[in-house]
């Protein structure tokens, strides 16, 4: 027995109160139409609808039954609408809101997902700092650090790992620092918004030291930050992820390895609704894939 076909055809029975308004609407045949209302009457072991000459009427199980009916279709339709997305082409535009370090590091990897979805189409606003994601028209944007507003859903990707790190040239000139506490006498490359004092903490060796980063130099851009560390204006406090190949290549010389920065939290966020396009829900996908880099 096709319980899902009898079961529609008895909801759209007690919607019309017509079995030939029923075989009209869905192109079945009227004896189909009072078959499967026959089977589920036979499943179910009671009488769905009282029938005269004239009058179709639902009895007290059948009114019973109906809002149970009416569950299970939207069940399946929900299924099957969410299948549907699935295997439907993802297309369309995204605007992505990120940071500058994570969007540059992003633009490399972007080629993985456009090819996969060649009708999908990405834009990256990169900025550091936080704007608001409806008046700049955002599908999604990368926020670093806690969320503070309770209208955005977040989507945790992770944690930034951060490392202190300076230039060979810089170290040649001035030494290297041993402890964090001797950045005391050092320059610190400050990544900063306006004014904002920005103090590093350091864990290790059973001991925390907490510096004020100060110096000639500051900026709100990490990227600023580290072309400045790497042209030797001081000690830069950096993404692990941004400065990795720097490192690899002699170019920056990481600091205290016995020691950490208290990672940062990184999510992904967006306002709603939840149930995402299926554009949006590709590329936030995307992010989770990509953001081991930053853990």
């Amino acid at each position: 027995m096709d319980l899902l076909s009898a079961l529609h055809s008895f909801v759209r029975v007690a919607a019309t109160g017509s079995f030939s308004a029923v075989s009209r609407e869905t192109g079945a045949s009227q004896p189909t139409i009072s078959r499967h209302i026959a089977l589920l009457e036979a499943h179910y072991g009671t009488t769905l609808f009282a029938r005269t000459t004239r009058s179709l009427m639902m009895t007290e199980d059948g009114r019973s039954l109906l809002p149970h009916a009416y569950e299970v279709l939207e069940i399946l339709e929900t299924a099957e609408t969410a299948l549907g997305r699935r295997r439907a082409s993802v297309s369309g535009l995204v605007r992505l809101g990120v940071t500058t370090a994570f969007g540059l590091y992003m633009t490399g990897r972007l080629g993985e997902l456009l090819d996969r979805h060649p009708d999908l189409s990405v834009e990256l606003i990169m900025r550091d700092g936080f704007g608001d994601l409806v008046e700049e028209g955002l599908d999604l944007a990368i926020r670093v650090g806690e969320i503070a507003e309770g209208s955005l859903i977040a989507r945790r990707l992770g944690t930034v790992r951060r490392v202190a790190v300076a230039s060979g040239r810089y170290l040649e000139r001035r030494g290297t620092p041993q402890h964090p506490r001797d950045l005391l006498n050092h320059p610190c490359v400050a990544y900063t918004y306006g004014g904002t004092r920005h103090d590093w903490h350091f864990v290790g060796n059973g001991e925390e030291s907490v510096v004020a980063a100060s110096g000639p130099f500051r900026a709100n851009s990490s990227e600023a930050v580290l072309k400045a560390t790497l042209a030797g204006l001081g000690v830069g406090l950096l993404p692990s992820f941004q400065v990795a190949e720097d490192v690899a290549a002699g170019r920056l010389v990481r600091l205290f390895p016995d020691w950490t920065v208290p990672d940062l939290p990184i999510h992904a966020v967006h306002t709603g609704p939840r149930a995402l396009p299926l554009r949006t829900r590709t590329v936030l996908d995307f992010l989770v894939a990509i953001a081991d880099i930053v853990r």
